[in-house]
């Protein structure tokens, strides 16, 4: 038998997590007051089928009654009907995959069936799985049985996309959200399963089981299988190469080096990393991770709700000294650009590599800096010269004439509305177009300034140039051809983007979507 299985919780204390689900259903049990229609929420693998199960256990449960003389919602784990259910072999309880059953005639024959009086328990339930995966003609078929069912039918329906049940059904069932399990109880529960199977298990090897499998429960409880059927003895490296995770204190220091901009030494760590068998596409991930985290760090300072280990929280504040959170929101834009990509390509550490590359060069940018001056004009050929001489290796793009007009007609605040318009349309393309500004106007052609040319590429594809023609279509009154152009901002457009930046905590927060 599966781990899986095999540690199923077979009472709801037993149940990880999901504290405000379990004792809510308690009480309700406790009391007898039970609903026809629930709906368990959330994502995959964190217990909404296991918790469906209990509720049927502790429903027809025989010694519910005197249970509930005890104020006790639980099962009793010992009488015939809890046996049976733990054994997967009672009739009451049916469960159904709405993905492989979806259609009107899979609803029809339960309507059918709803009638039959349960065979052993005093409730028949139907757990009704992904259930968003159901036709709108099984939907309506389902309503219906909803709205009149017998008195001893209960329904569970559980799904990971609320999002895509009818209002019709969520107004007719209870609702329950669940949510991702707590790194540290993952940890915890892994611990007891590993000296139940007697399996010697190092706490960091735990802990990137954990992390791996992202708040998922049973993910981490497969994982851990995976792992101690090739070793009793399970260490962090075992546990690196079986997944082809990066070691994180690697991915930190291609962080580090980036806040250096050591392109080489960078790109070194990332080929070591590549000869060591872990995937280009995990790299990415992780440093995307890390970044995330960082800038988490840098605008909730010691207040963040990260979930990491003291140490690395001690490394990502020591980094985040070196970083800005406009600059940590510029490079995270970089890599999520180079991870959508990086199945276009037959040189698969070449979107890495180049995203390493740039990252470090906006980093370099950063100690060019012309000194600001409140008594001296000084004109864009002066400006260009001053930055030939301090870099002379740079070769800068000629300023458009039209920059001043464009800015005049285009400002901070109506490209902001440009920006939120295409977000609907391309989260990403959102993301990537966050550094970039209005350069011009020549004609009917819009031209659109990045600092990258791998921005350049990303948003010259004509996917992307059609939504941001239309957006601006929308917003302008006129149709204009997109045509983006790599070249540097002016110092004068460099002060009017700073003076309308807005709060960089909210920009923050409207890319990862995070609740403040």
């Amino acid at each position: 038998m599966s781990f899986y299985r095999k540690y199923r919780p077979q009472k709801f204390a037993a149940v990880i997590g999901e504290d405000h689900v379990r004792d809510t259903l308690l009480t309700a049990i406790s009391e007898g007051r039970i609903a026809h229609g629930y709906l368990f929420a959330g994502p995959r693998g964190i217990g909404k089928t296991t918790m469906a199960r209990l509720v049927a256990k502790a429903v027809n449960c025989q010694k519910r009654e005197e249970l509930n003389k005890k104020n006790c919602g639980e099962p009793c784990d010992e009488c015939d009907f809890c046996k049976e259910i733990k054994a997967g072999k009672n009739l009451d309880i049916v469960e159904i995959d709405a993905a492989s059953n979806r259609g009107i005639d899979e609803i029809k024959e339960l309507r059918e069936k709803i009638r039959i009086a349960p065979t052993s328990g005093k409730h028949k339930v139907y757990i009704i799985d992904e259930v968003h995966m159901l036709t709108l003609p099984a939907f309506n078929a389902l309503l219906k049985t909803l709205e009149e069912p017998p008195a001893h039918a209960i329904f569970i329906l559980a799904t990971t996309e609320a999002h895509k049940v009818p209002a019709t059904i969520l107004s007719r069932v209870q609702r329950f959200d669940f949510h991702r399990i707590d790194r540290d109880d993952i940890i915890k529960n892994l611990k007891s399963i590993a000296k139940s199977e007697k399996l010697e298990a190092a706490e960091d090897a735990l802990e990137a089981i954990a992390v791996a499998a992202e708040g998922s429960h049973r993910d981490a409880i497969s994982l851990l299988e995976q792992i101690a059927s090739l070793t009793p003895k399970i260490t962090l490296l075992d546990v690196r190469t079986i997944l082809g995770l990066a070691k994180s204190e690697e991915i930190l220091g291609i962080v580090e080096k980036i806040a250096n901009g050591d392109s080489r030494a960078a790109v070194k760590i990332v080929e070591e990393l590549v000869d060591q068998g872990v995937d280009s596409n995990q790299i990415l991930k992780e440093i995307i991770e890390s970044l995330r985290q960082l800038l988490l760090v840098k605008i909730s300072g010691k207040e963040s709700n990260v979930e990491v280990t003291t140490e690395r929280m001690a490394k990502l504040q020591a980094l985040a000294v070196g970083f800005s959170a406009e600059r940590i929101n510029q490079i995270l834009s970089i890599f999520i650009a180079a991870s959508q990509i990086s199945k276009e390509t037959s040189v698969r550490s070449l979107p890495v590599e180049m995203a390493v590359v740039e990252a470090c060069g906006l980093g370099q940018d950063t100690r060019y800096k012309i000194q600001d001056t409140n008594n001296i004009q000084i004109s864009n050929s002066k400006i260009q010269m001053s930055n030939e001489i301090q870099n002379p290796n740079v070769k800068k793009v000629p300023e458009e004439k039209s920059d001043r007009a464009v800015t005049d007609a285009v400002d901070e605040k109506l490209w902001q509305e440009i920006l939120a318009k295409i977000k609907p349309h391309n989260h990403s393309l959102n993301a990537l177009l966050r550094d970039a500004y209005p350069g011009g106007i020549e004609g009917d052609n819009f031209i659109l300034a990045v600092k990258f040319k791998f921005h350049h590429d990303k948003i010259s594809e004509v996917k992307n140039c059609q939504i941001i023609e239309k957006v601006l279509e929308e917003v302008l009154g006129k149709r204009y051809r997109l045509k983006c152009q790599i070249k540097e901002k002016t110092k004068e457009l460099k002060n009017r983007r700073t003076e309308g930046q807005g709060d960089l905590e909210k920009a923050a927060k409207e890319v990862f979507e995070i609740e403040g």
